[in-house]
């Protein structure tokens, strides 16, 4: 699943043709590297690959001022066709990839009981630091008006998983501090 492809396919699907400098500034508003972990440095070079698989294609070049001159790309047919592709990968990725924290609990069975909940109370209050900051970002999103659902309902819904997901991760450690707490 390459979700750098995903991202610069989807940005020129909603935007229409763009520069590289433009697709990596909206990547970089959107906190890509963050969330997604799509290094937007890595967008250059994917564009490049774009265009030599026929994905996307370039219209003009252009120059602002001073400034370089920049190639701009718009999709092709078959550029469409891989966005579809992968959107379709995207949403059937069940499992996000390697889960270090499963693997700490199946293999935590010599360890010091003291020092694993101790880790996990440590991870417990990164979490709440998470939520923390996730609302204090809905708040700021909500006041600007890009996190309304009216506005920009999938970009709402995706913020909205991040803060299910924190909050069953919490209700998942609530639970399994009644479970160690039991042994």
């Amino acid at each position: 699943m390459n979700l750098t492809r995903l991202v610069i396919l989807g940005l020129l699907a909603e935007h229409g043709p763009r520069h590289g400098h433009q697709l990596r500034r909206e990547a970089e508003l959107a906190e890509v590297d963050r969330w997604a972990g799509v290094g937007v440095g890595s967008l250059h070079r994917e564009l490049r690959g774009l265009e030599a698989a026929g994905l996307i294609e370039a219209v003009r070049t252009e120059r602002v001022g001073l400034r370089p001159e920049r190639t701009v790309y718009r999709l092709t047919d078959g550029g469409r066709q891989e966005l579809t592709v992968l959107r379709q990968q995207a949403a059937s990725q069940l499992d996000a990839g390697p889960d270090p924290l499963s693997v700490l609990l199946v293999f935590a069975g010599s360890s010091d009981p003291m020092e694993l909940a101790a880790l996990l109370a440590q991870r417990k209050d990164a979490l709440l630091v998470r939520a923390a900051e996730l609302a204090a970002e809905r708040a700021k999103g909500e006041e600007k008006g890009y996190l309304l659902p009216s506005v920009s309902p999938l970009q709402a819904a995706s913020f909205r998983r991040a803060e299910v997901r924190v909050a069953a991760e919490l209700a998942w450690h609530e639970e399994c501090e009644h479970l160690l707490g039991a042994s």
